[in-house]
């Protein structure tokens, strides 16, 4: 070993041993316990047990719930380079869930909403919300079946740049109720899974400029079948290989010729590496090919994987990426390949203050006309938990168009946002 590399290396142990014994103390003094720190637990996933809703117990049951009441603002509501606008609004959001807490089998009700009102601009305001009910049978150890319903409302944002170049800027409200039935078993190192899901989506017209967008001729329903398996060579490391099947309907006979099946294959690993590093990649192909035999075929590469990476106890770092074919408004584009990836940070910094940093990006691919847009978003946000009822929770979020195709120019957007929440 050359005598010149000793000094680095001492340095490099030292500052490993400072970063070590900072560490314990902050352990120390947040309070984490054993059960804390067990093999694949992060930041994000931790009981904190002094500031853990307590939840009400109605029998077999347990019922919890949170209540944000809020504010900020936003300095671009419309997502645009030239004659931008900006507001104040209002925020409120909630979520309630009522669950079985059986030693086998589960049965539940969950509902969720969210929702914001602007100072000056209300035709921006929306409300989004969601309801639904499950329930999973338990077999027997290794076996399960479990089935879902959930009705939701929701829409697309202003700056999304499909809606944009559909010509409507506004929030495009939508509809959807999706029924789900799922089961998955394992015979020795052998994994098997299938899922069945049928969803609609109802997209509400939209008037702008004295124009009526009908958006509702993009109605369309969906079927999607999976079947997956899985082959455990080690504990926590799996190799993997999912089928996926997709029929597209729409709803209006004018829009019967954007009707399309896809099918999608998958191989990859879910692997753990030593506690430290786990993760899940799938790597494979799609195509989707349209009832209307002049739309052209989307074919590509399909990506699903998550990586999660704990360089200190009170550190969590997670990657994600995903490329997938989505549907589209607009009247002259039926599709397009999304590709999204991103970074987030979260760390403790004290017991009951939680920091997140967030980066990532949206790639958008259209073949029909060819275009392309590139969105990216930034985030912070501080978690302070005052008490097991109380927190605080602020945000701010950064957006950027870097590029665009189809005349649509670059923009920035910057939001804040406060909020208190209440919990059950």
């Amino acid at each position: 070993m050359s005598v010149r590399w000793i000094p680095a290396r001492a340095a490099a142990l030292l500052l490993l041993g400072v970063w070590s014994a900072s560490d314990a103390a902050a352990q120390s003094a947040s309070g984490i316990t054993r059960e804390d720190i067990q093999r694949g637990v992060t930041v994000e996933s931790r009981l904190r047990r002094d500031y853990e809703p307590p939840g009400v117990r109605l029998g077999g049951f347990r019922l919890d719930g949170t209540l944000d009441i809020g504010g900020g603002y936003d300095d671009n509501i419309l997502g645009l380079k030239r004659n931008s606008r900006s507001d104040g609004f209002a925020d409120q959001a909630g979520s309630v869930r009522l669950q079985s807490d059986w030693t086998t089998h589960a049965v539940g009700l969950v509902g969720n909403f969210d929702a914001r009102q602007y100072i000056s601009r209300s035709e921006f305001d929306w409300v989004d919300y969601d309801i639904g009910a499950f329930g999973r049978y338990d077999v027997n150890a290794t076996t399960n079946v479990e089935a879902r319903y959930t009705h939701y409302r929701d829409h697309l944002d202003v700056y999304s740049y499909d809606v944009q170049t559909a010509g409507i800027f506004r929030p495009v409200p939508y509809t959807s109720d999706e029924v789900q039935a799922s089961g998955n078993t394992r015979f020795n190192r052998f994994g098997l899974l299938g899922n069945v899901l049928y969803r609609t989506y109802r997209f509400e017209d939209v008037d702008f400029n004295g124009v009526r967008n009908r958006i509702s001729l993009n109605d369309f329903d969906t079927l999607i079948g999976t079947v997956g398996t899985s082959y455990a060579f080690a504990p926590g490391r799996y190799a993997n290989l999912i089928v996926r099947l997709q029929d597209i309907s729409y709803t209006n006979s004018i829009s019967r010729g954007r009707d399309s099946f896809t099918w999608q294959v998958l191989g990859g690993v879910t692997y753990d590496f030593d506690g430290v590093w786990q993760g899940r990649l799938a790597i494979g192909w799609q195509e989707r090919s349209y009832n209307d035999p002049t739309l052209k075929n989307f074919s590509g590469p399909a990506v699903e994987g998550e990586l999660s990476w704990a360089p200190t106890l009170l550190t969590t770092v997670r990657f994600n990426v995903a490329r997938t074919i989505e549907e589209s408004i607009r009247f002259n584009a039926v599709s397009f390949n999304r590709t999204q990836g991103g970074a987030a940070v979260d760390h403790e910094f004290l017991r009951n203050l939680i920091l997140t940093a967030d980066a990532r990006a949206d790639y958008r691919e259209y073949q029909s006309p060819t275009q392309t847009a590139l969105d990216g978003l930034f985030s912070l946000q501080a978690r302070y938990l005052v008490n097991r009822n109380v927190s605080l929770v602020g945000n701010y979020t950064y957006t950027r168009r870097f590029e665009a195709t189809g005349g649509f120019p670059e923009f920035s957007r910057n939001l804040v946002s406060l909020r208190v929440r209440l919990a059950l």
